[in-house]
């Protein structure tokens, strides 16, 4: 279980990259949920920007994981990746994501 954090992470990261991929590729409003949704007149394109933002926030985890097959000892600073890597996604998120009409 040496590369069991490596392979969760890498494992999430593919996972929330194909997901914002199919909703930037779609920009299917169906597949942001409805709380998310914004009261907006375009919802195609709010769909692609929540699919940008999506794949934004999948680095975090990705780079995570890459961290962390150097070795045991880079499990601590992988995870500080993690967080900062999401905080930072959802800071840029904000700024890409249209605001409500």
């Amino acid at each position: 279980m040496e590369y069991g954090y490596s392979i969760l992470m890498g494992i999430f990261a593919i996972v929330l990259l194909l997901y914002g991929l199919i909703t930037f590729l779609t920009g299917d409003i169906l597949l942001v949920a409805k709380h998310w949704a914004a009261k907006i007149s375009d919802k195609k394109h709010y769909a692609r920007q929540f699919g940008k933002v999506i794949m934004i926030i999948s680095t975090a985890p990705l780079l995570s994981a890459l961290l962390a097959l150097l070795g045991s000892f880079m499990i601590i600073p992988s995870v500080i990746v993690l967080i900062g890597g999401i905080i930072g996604g959802i800071v840029i998120g904000i700024h890409i994501m249209p605001k409500e009409e």
